[in-house]
């Protein structure tokens, strides 16, 4: 939205969102420190995370959801221009100005129920794979609720055949596309209009015993694959009213459960549009078919600011005194102070200035929408993915080869997509499986069964070794521990 100034600025606009949280929580000192802040892009972590401590310290359910719900409402008081016209958002999308068509491929293959998760050169399956997800758990990179989930997904494949999931982001690297149609579920697949991508995608489908519904604005019927993903793809950014009009007619027309799952990513400030389209969908289609029907995913980042466990803490304090003697004289030991009231959980400062606002912004948008989702009785399956080489991460070459460094101070681990991949759909399908969880606060939602790389188990602050994880990935690169 336009500023007073006339002009758009994203310092307001993340301020805005966050001093209205902090009005909500009754916090005046930390609404006067963000409106006084100068240097909101190096500094915006200390407000940040004391408005997020807050939001994890606060035991009246209904003041939580009306903080947070105060948040998104601000977040998305964005404009939307379309045809030449500027119009508010929320106008917009009651009234979509255009209409996609649904072109159906229907596979012919078999369901593929057998799960196989790729790591380091082997398929690990079976006892394989239920030992290295203990391996994991005791090391410490990922939680041991998140192992076991792991290992109880990956023998119930099966249960995705007849499911529909609407899948914001299709071209993922992290997200669960293919293996899901390999699985014999529709997918109503929401990505750009990139025709070799698509045409790579519809062949593939054809392939599998799974449904791809794919988004076309021309209603004429393709002659071939190749004109149909000439004309396939849907832009949530521009395309906003009547991508979330699609999403819910996809989800109307199907016969049996329905999951819309979030797998989006864009640099700066784009990143938070996205997120606030997202965010429309999401609210759209819980109005449309209730928590009896549709159910919600996202992956959540594990460099983000959470109440973690105290044994995580423990693990820290191992990890330092095995540590040797380099790290403890050059790194800065991670603090993470216990929680008001709840000396079972600390409070972990996970954001990195490196990242930027809004790249901050649109993580913890989708956290709160998971949180109001999970408080209004919708299943949410919203666990932290580990630090994955991914095409968004090594574009830049010195996160690539920070990467091969990480391995390099216990318990870290950085990991392949296709690992990820795979490792985030099996915690899917446990998750899909189970009634909503009672939890401690619904905060909890976005940080069960983590698979955070081992970040919340390391003793130190990387932002203090970074220059040390990129030599050693450099020279000495590390890819497992």
């Amino acid at each position: 939205p336009l500023t007073e100034k006339g002009d758009r600025s994203t310092t307001s606009f993340n301020k805005a969102v966050y001093k209205a949280m902090a009005e909500a929580l009754s916090k005046q000192d930390l609404v006067q420190s963000i409106s006084s802040e100068k240097d909101w892009r190096h500094k915006y972590t200390s407000s940040l995370d004391k408005l997020l401590e807050g939001l994890n310290c606060c035991k009246d359910s209904a003041q939580l959801a009306a903080t947070l719900r105060a948040g998104l409402e601000k977040a998305r008081a964005m404009d939307f221009e379309a045809d030449g016209t500027s119009v508010p958002l929320a106008q917009a999308m009651s009234a979509p100005s255009k209409k996609f068509q649904t072109s159906k491929i229907a596979g012919t293959g078999t369901p593929q129920t057998n799960f196989e998760l790729p790591y380091r050169g082997q398929m690990l399956a079976g006892k394989e794979l239920d030992t290295q997800c203990d391996a994991w758990a005791k090391y410490g990179t990922m939680e041991p609720d998140c192992a076991e989930a792991i290992k109880a997904g990956s023998k119930r494949m099966a249960d995705l055949r007849g499911r529909t999931f609407l899948v914001l982001g299709a071209g993922s690297e992290l997200g669960p596309v293919r293996p899901l149609l390999q699985a014999g579920a529709t997918v109503a697949a929401v990505a750009t209009r990139r025709p070799k991508r698509w045409e790579d995608l519809i062949t593939f489908a054809r392939s599998t015993a799974g449904t791809l519904l794919v988004p076309v604005m021309d209603d004429k019927q393709a002659g071939s694959d190749q004109e149909l993903a000439a004309n396939a793809g849907a832009d949530l950014l521009t395309e906003t009213p009547a991508v979330v009009e699609w999403l819910v007619r996809c989800g109307q027309e199907a016969t049996g459960k329905v999951t819309l799952g979030t797998y989006l990513y864009a640099d700066g400030e784009a990143n938070v549009r996205l997120t606030v389209g997202a965010d429309f969908a999401a609210e759209a289609l819980a109005t449309a078919l209730g928590k009896e029907k549709v159910s919600f995913a996202y992956l959540a980042s594990c460099s983000t600011s959470v109440a973690i466990p105290k044994e995580a803490i423990e693990a820290q304090d191992g990890h330092f005194a095995a540590a040797g003697a380099y790290p403890k004289l050059f790194g800065k030991r991670k603090r993470c102070s216990a929680l008001e009231g709840d000396a079972s959980l600390h409070f972990f400062p996970g954001f990195e200035v490196l990242q930027g606002p809004n790249y901050a912004l649109a993580q913890v948008m989708r956290q709160w929408r998971a949180t109001l989702l999970h408080l209004d009785g919708f299943v949410v399956s919203s666990p932290m993915a580990p630090s994955c080489r991914t095409e968004s991460v090594v574009h830049n070459g010195t996160m690539a080869v920070i990467l091969e460094g990480m391995a390099h101070w216990a318990p870290l681990e950085a990991f392949d997509p296709a690992t990820a991949r795979m490792a985030m759909l099996a915690i899917l399908v446990t998750d899909l499986g189970e009634q909503t969880p009672k939890l401690s606060s619904p905060m909890r939602i976005v940080t069960r069964k983590a698979f955070h790389s081992g970040i919340w188990r390391c003793p130190f602050d990387l932002s203090s070794l970074g220059m040390t994880t990129w030599f050693l990935g450099k020279v000495v690169p590390k890819a497992a521990p």
